[in-house]
């Protein structure tokens, strides 16, 4: 059974914690301490890979695995995740490898983690959600995405509290009519808290609600724009940011080998080896099993691919579950669009494959774009391939216009905003293939600036 002073303290420490940020698991970020996954295997394919990419997320945030206690069973144990006899052999491994603290690769309750901490005592606990919001929170940077990521964890930690209820003893907020202080007669401080707790999430959706107020209109302008948009997505760490660093030549765009490591969405200006220009934005990353507490929160930003002309998926090809973390991608994205945008498939990292390897590739995928985000033929090459597949799916047209040489200077004055596929010189004049979005080159026929 859970005490007053159970309850008290932990309402105040996730509080605290998810309000103000302070890091109360590992106080010192640069610190590594010593962990152990817990896992119950029910069968999933993907089992594997979830392990593996369990140790990834721990490691980003200071946690060095030293063992794993995997138990195959059919159900998770209601009251302790895994089993009683796992239970008391797991208090035996973490004496032996003297781990600090136990990740579990599903989300516990409160009453499993009260369970679990009665017969393993002097250790911390945390799921793999709680894993992943930490994460997103040391890598928020923008205001918006802090007030995501807050609200994205209240939202994961009200539950558990609304869970507590029969444990907590009735105490008055003063005396009975009066009103006195914070609470209402009768009210408990457990009611007390998660009237807090809502009272913040509502504040966090309307400051939240004001920021996605701007960005609509922002990017209904974008879709109205003549530059094509073109969206990034991918799984974390497939190298969107290296992509849009390499795309844009911008070397003022941070790059990490970390997860998560780019929250809020950045765009730049690119320009097409025709002079065509559009704007690439990079995005949130993926991952299998995200909390979906997070995919709300993050809506908003990610509601932005639905103003895009086109999606690229990006995969890191040099991993061997590429296809698995494709999946993974499609899902989600068929989730947040709204309306059909086309997708076109994009393998990066093809320097770290061999030639039989590349071939076989295209082979298999063969509407898909290659590159390597680090080689600059490599993106020169991408650039002109995702040109015609642009024209394939009528997201720009080309049209043949004659200019007599009196007229040449609209051409000069069209290069920043329009992409020239071809230049032949006829009599008196040029006949040029323009590229650009269609509403674009109808403005310039209507307003007599060009004439077909």
């Amino acid at each position: 059974m859970f005490n007053f002073y159970d309850i008290i303290f932990l309402i105040e420490i996730s509080v605290i914690y998810f309000k103000y940020g302070d890091d109360l698991m590992i106080e010192n970020k640069n610190e590594v301490i010593q962990g152990i996954i817990v896992a119950v295997n029910r069968g999933d394919l993907d089992f594997d890979k979830q392990i593996e990419e369990l140790e990834i997320l721990c490691e980003n945030i200071g946690i060095n695995i030293v063992t794993e206690v995997i138990q195959k069973r059919k159900n998770i144990d209601k009251k302790t995740y895994i089993g009683k006899g796992k239970i008391n052999e797991l208090a035996e491994i973490i004496s032996a490898f003297k781990a600090e603290i136990l990740i579990f690769n599903d989300p516990i309750s409160v009453s499993q983690r009260k369970n679990i901490q009665e017969r393993i005592i002097d250790v911390e606990i945390l799921d793999r959600n709680e894993v992943i919001l930490e994460i997103f929170k040391r890598n928020a940077k923008t205001a918006e995405s802090k007030l995501q990521v807050e609200l994205a964890t209240l939202k994961y930690e009200l539950p558990k509290i609304m869970g507590l209820g029969k444990e907590m003893s009735r105490i008055g907020g003063g005396a009975r009519g009066t009103g006195t202080g914070t609470r209402g007669s009768g009210e408990t401080f457990l009611e007390y808290k998660r009237r807090n707790i809502r009272d913040r999430i509502n504040y966090l959706k309307k400051q939240l609600k004001e920021l996605e107020n701007v960005r609509e209109i922002k990017n209904k302008k974008r879709n109205e724009s003549y530059i094509p948009q073109i969206s990034i997505l991918g799984y974390t760490s497939a190298g969107k940011s290296t992509l849009l660093k390499a795309l844009s030549e911008d070397k003022a765009i941070f790059t990490s080998k970390k997860l998560f490591s780019t929250l809020s969405t950045l765009s730049r200006k690119v320009q097409f080896p025709s002079g065509l220009p559009a704007i690439f934005s990079d995005t949130v990353g993926f991952i299998r099993k995200l909390p979906v507490e997070l995919i709300e929160s993050f809506k908003s930003t990610l509601d932005e691919i639905n103003y895009a002309d086109i999606i690229l998926e990006l995969i890191d090809i040099s991993e061997e579950n590429f296809e698995e973390k494709m999946k993974v991608v499609e899902h989600i994205i068929d989730d947040i669009l709204i309306e059909k945008i086309h997708r076109i498939i994009v393998f990066n990292k093809i320097d770290l494959l061999n030639f039989e390897r590349i071939q076989h590739i295209k082979t298999l995928y063969p509407n898909a774009l290659l590159v390597s985000a680090k080689d600059k033929n490599s993106i020169h090459e991408f650039l002109i391939e995702l040109e015609k597949k642009m024209l394939d799916y009528n997201v720009i047209k080309s049209k043949k216009i004659y200019f007599n040489y009196a007229e040449m200077w609209k051409i000069e004055k069209l290069k920043n905003v329009i992409g020239i596929k071809s230049q032949k010189e006829v009599e008196n004049g040029y006949v040029v293939e323009l590229l650009s979005k269609e509403n674009f080159l109808n403005k310039l026929i209507e307003n007599n600036f060009l004439f077909e």
